[in-house]
């Protein structure tokens, strides 16, 4: 998946929001694991090996934003934890939503169409 920077830039400036480096960290590690459903924290850990100084709770607060402009989806598999993949706006342009395979022996998940 392409990472479009300047569109998501823009899109924080029309809403009112700041760009920060946090916000484009978190973005960035989201966008750089495309095949991956990660958990926040597993965000959390992405984003620190680059930004030290980031702590959970800025990254908690990014998904949620994230979330509101409809950037990422949150998704459930059933596994106790809440993970997160980018959205229908960094999907293909037909704009077809996946699903997920989950492997019962161990646990990886694939996305399929």
């Amino acid at each position: 998946m392409q990472l479009d920077r300047d569109g998501f830039e823009k899109l924080l400036r029309e809403k009112g929001l700041k760009v920060t480096a946090q916000r484009m960290a978190v973005l960035s590690a989201l966008s750089g694991e495309p095949d991956s459903h990660l958990t926040a924290e597993e965000i959390y850990n992405l984003v620190k090996a680059g930004s030290p100084e980031i702590g959970l709770a800025t990254v908690y607060r990014t998904i949620q934003i994230l979330l509101e402009l409809k950037i990422i989806d949150r998704i459930y598999l059933d596994d106790g934890y809440v993970r997160y993949e980018l959205g229908h706006v960094y999907e293909e342009e037909d704009g077809h939503h996946h699903h997920h395979l989950i492997c019962v022996k161990c646990g990886k998940v694939r996305s399929f169409q």
